[in-house]
């Protein structure tokens, strides 16, 4: 299934070095959590990963490593230092605060809202102003089970050209389950580099034809 049309990142992907929107894949690709004190150096070598989601508050050397390489640095709940460190946007832990980060960012400043397995909170911040919408949850395996994730997954793209995220505590079966469903990135629960590029490897070859 060709998804090219849900390709909607603001930046210039000829020109920003931190699009994570890659209009010529149209694979499913990874973004990794990275806390404070975790070197990112070994999962930013890893080819399927669009970005980093860094939780507190990074210093700005942290995002000039991530942008770099041409990847996307997310900071969580922190719109107000997306521009101050140049970072590319922000996960917002509450749909409810999309509409408020939106006054707050440019356009060319991405947010994301993390809604669970609520679709009427996706389709929300989606009105609201968001750039993609994050199913499940960090850390935690699937609460309803793989398959009501992968059904969420399967509605949104079916509806919707904002990109998906899916996060979780996942395996390889469901890494391609969701990745079916058409996910457009993960973000799985791993924190070793070995680990993520195991998962990495079970996804689907971008169809580029």
């Amino acid at each position: 299934m060709s998804r090219s049309r849900r390709r909607t990142g603001r930046k210039d992907p000829d020109t920003e070095p931190g699009n994570w929107v890659d209009v010529a894949d149209q694979g499913c690709r990874l973004l990794v959590a990275c806390p404070a004190g975790l070197d990112p150096a070994p999962f930013l070598a890893i080819a399927a990963v669009a970005g980093l989601v860094l939780p507190g508050e990074p210093g700005a050397d942290t995002i000039d490593v991530v942008r770099a390489v041409g990847r996307a640095a997310f900071l969580v709940d922190r719109p107000d230092l997306v521009r101050a460190l140049g970072a590319d946007g922000v996960l917002l832990n509450r749909p409810g605060a999309v509409g408020p980060a939106r006054l707050l960012l440019d356009q060319g400043e991405l947010i994301g809202a993390a809604v669970g397995g609520t679709r009427h909170d996706a389709m929300v911040a989606g009105e609201d102003g968001a750039d993609y919408v994050l199913f499940g949850t960090p850390g935690k395996t699937p609460a309803d089970g793989i398959e009501n994730l992968a059904a969420h997954v399967a509605w949104w793209t079916g509806i919707a050209v904002l990109p998906c995220v899916v996060a979780g505590r996942f395996t390889a079966d469901d890494v391609r389950r969701l990745a079916a469903a058409g996910a457009d990135f993960l973000l799985p629960d791993v924190d070793d580099a070995a680990g993520l590029a195991a998962l990495a490897a079970v996804l689907p070859v971008p169809d580029r034809s």
